[in-house]
């Protein structure tokens, strides 16, 4: 406390000594970058957005946008590091003053580059686009996030060199702790690899359907360390990037088409011209519906399939050329009414799980 104190008397005492000329040409040099800056903002960023409208691509608007608060935050360093030239401080603030000064240019320096990455980033994903070579929004995002990363630690280091702060030393001389924090940290550094892993075997992507061991529902979000699944009960899920990576996935989003697939069990009293009456005319509906897939390895497949315990069973799979879960639900439901008139106008019934009581009389016993 002694040795901030008497640096803090010093600096009082040589302001009690500066003439008053001196004290006010310092005051005036930083209010004079203050109304610079002011100017600055309402000339010439205000110019540079409406000639940057103009041009046919966004980009250098939205560089100005990035760097207008980084530069008028230069304005403020600027006038504050003459000011404090004009002051002629005690030696012991200098120490202090000098490399505050280079650390605020630092941290301008790379808050400008912090705000220019996703600009950049979306320029140059955009040119890939236009040259065929298009990266799906989540990738995007996540070399974004990872370059914002590798900004904000360079630039703290660079922060911390300005005050003559090793941090090669500082990390080294952590020992146990360093390793402490290695072990605490190796959850994030898998779940970071399972992000990596699912970006670029692009298992799914935001918007999918998905189901894994532990969840389904669709996914909002991908992120660094853990992606969010809405569930169908809409209660929203966090699951680790690495367990999802390391869990069998089915995406549901990408079916080519959707099955259907269903029995019709009939009574037994049903008559073999009638079975062959009833499959043949629900194979000629399912094969002339425009809803229902015809090509491709797709299959229609109506058979007989079972002498069920109370019925004959009829077993129905095939597919729709929709995957759209609300319009498979539809088809789904006119072919059962369809299917119920085939076989009413065929002059069957359909089963339903019966048993039969047989009652056999016993002979009156003779006087």
């Amino acid at each position: 406390m002694d040795e901030i104190y008497i640096p803090i008397s010093e600096f009082i005492q040589s302001l009690e000594e500066l003439p008053y000329a001196q004290e006010l040409s310092a005051l005036g040099v930083f209010l004079t970058f203050l109304i610079l800056r002011s100017l600055f903002a309402r000339i010439i960023i205000s110019f540079a957005k409406k000639l940057t409208l103009r041009t046919k691509n966004t980009i250098d608007y939205d560089l100005v946008c990035a760097l207008e608060n980084p530069v008028k935050f230069l304005f403020v360093i600027i006038g504050a590091s003459l000011a404090l030239q004009i002051l002629s401080l005690p030696e012991s603030w200098l120490d202090i003053t000098a490399p505050t000064i280079s650390a605020l240019y630092t941290y301008c320096l790379f808050w400008a580059l912090f705000c220019t990455i996703p600009p950049i980033t979306k320029a140059v994903f955009s040119l890939g686009q236009r040259m065929g070579k298009a990266v799906n929004e989540d990738l995007q995002q996540f070399f974004i996030r990872s370059v914002e990363v590798i900004v904000l630690v360079i630039g703290g280091v660079a922060i911390l060199e300005q005050w003559n702060i090793n941090v090669s030393a500082f990390l080294g001389g952590l020992g146990l702790a360093g390793m402490a924090v290695a072990l605490a940290a190796k959850d994030t550094v898998a779940n970071l690899f399972g992000t990596l892993t699912i970006f670029t075997d692009k298992t799914f992507q935001k918007g999918d359907w998905i189901e894994t061991p532990h969840v389904e529902g669709t996914v909002e979000v991908i992120g660094l360390r853990a992606s969010k699944v809405r569930t169908f009960a809409k209660a929203l899920v966090n699951v680790p990037n690495a367990k999802l990576a390391n869990s069998p996935i089915t995406n549901w989003s990408r079916m080519t088409n959707r099955r259907i697939k269903m029995t019709l069990g009939l009574e037994y009293r049903t008559t073999a011209q009638q079975l062959e009456t009833i499959v043949d005319a629900l194979r000629d509906y399912i094969a002339n519906d425009a809803k229902v897939e015809a090509k491709g390895p797709v299959a229609q497949m109506v058979h007989l399939t079972h002498f069920g315990a109370s019925s004959i069973d009829i077993n129905l799979y095939y597919f729709t050329k929709t995957t759209n879960w609300e319009e498979w639900r539809q088809i789904r439901s006119d072919h059962i009414i369809a299917f119920k008139r085939i076989v009413e106008e065929a002059e069957a019934g359909f089963a339903f799980p019966s048993q039969s009581l047989y009652l056999e009389q016993m002979p009156e016993e003779t006087a």
